[in-house]
């Protein structure tokens, strides 16, 4: 079987497009189809709220993902007067985030783009290690992970002064997260999901040019292209609720091609259907933006022990 677009060796079949691709028409195909994805979320951003960013921040773990998305956001802004930022949070795990930092560096370095880099420690007082030994969570230790996660981008992107927040997610976790939604029965937070189409005052808009691209051929480009990053796993992934649906989905993938991005396409069918989210209301204890009226979810969690 050869490359169906010039006739030479392939390296790459995608089932659910039936293309099969060389090295140079997949790096073509990819880059185009993520560049697209970014540019037509930036044009929608630009469309609902009026803002045509001019500083990007881009969420940094150094694992192949955000690599990836680092790589496509510096080929978009190179033919802009763009600036961009990397973003990195140090969680504090041990043996895992300190060699993940030093491949986000390394990238940073390559392409003279300034990294900040946020932990923990300077959020909450503790690293999530110290965290979880005093106050084990009742589930996943996923779930305080991405509350502070969350906290600690929105604070650094706020603080560096960008327009708009870009992460690494692909389709697997994308579409993962919608299936997560969709049997919560929470439409609310379908239409809250990533990218953001509207500017909110204390949220920094995320946006996500890989969405639409399969972790296989993220991971395929990240080492057809020799990139440095980080390929291990967190000591902590194996007790995520995520895998459950992961499971799920890559079974429905595999049985009927396509399904990835029929759970992305069907999100969106909703989301144009639905009105914009309401403003988000302002956190009383802490004054960032907070989902309800009451206390924002990292107060409710963190604020008894907040230093």
């Amino acid at each position: 079987m050869a490359c169906k677009s010039c006739g030479t060796n392939p390296v790459i079949s995608r089932r659910y497009s039936g293309e099969v691709l060389c090295r140079n028409c997949f790096f073509r195909s990819f880059e185009k189809n993520a560049i697209k994805e970014l540019r037509n979320q930036i044009n929608e951003l630009v469309s609902n709220s009026n803002l045509k960013p001019k500083k990007i921040g881009i969420g940094l773990s150094g694992g192949k993902d955000s690599t990836v998305a680092l790589s496509i956001l510096s080929k978009y802004c190179g033919e802009r007067d763009t600036e961009i930022i990397g973003l990195s949070v140090d969680e504090g795990i041990e043996n895992y985030r300190s060699a993940s930092l030093e491949c986000a560096k390394s990238s940073c370095q390559d392409l003279r783009i300034p990294l900040e880099i946020f932990s923990y420690k300077e959020l909450i007082g503790m690293s999530l290690g110290e965290l979880l030994i005093a106050h084990p969570p009742e589930a996943s230790p996923c779930s305080p992970c991405g509350i502070l996660r969350r906290r600690s981008l929105n604070l650094m992107a706020r603080a560096s002064d960008v327009d708009c927040l870009v992460l690494g997610h692909n389709l697997d976790d994308f579409s993962q997260t919608v299936l997560m939604n969709h049997c919560r029965g929470d439409v609310s937070r379908l239409n809250r999901m990533a990218p953001h189409k509207y500017v909110q005052k204390g949220f920094v808009p995320r946006l996500l040019p890989l969405r639409r691209l399969p972790e296989q051929e993220v991971y395929l480009y990240a080492i057809l292209k020799e990139m440095e990053f980080h390929d291990g796993d967190c000591p902590y992934a194996g007790k995520a609720q995520r895998n459950l649906f992961r499971k799920i989905v890559m079974e429905l993938e595999q049985k009927q091609p396509g399904t990835r991005h029929s759970l992305v396409n069907g999100m969106e069918k909703i989301r144009e259907n639905t009105p914009p989210p309401p403003n988000i209301s302002e956190c009383p204890s802490c004054g960032e933006p907070s989902g309800g009226n009451g206390p924002c979810v990292f107060c409710r969690e963190f604020g008894s022990f907040v230093v």
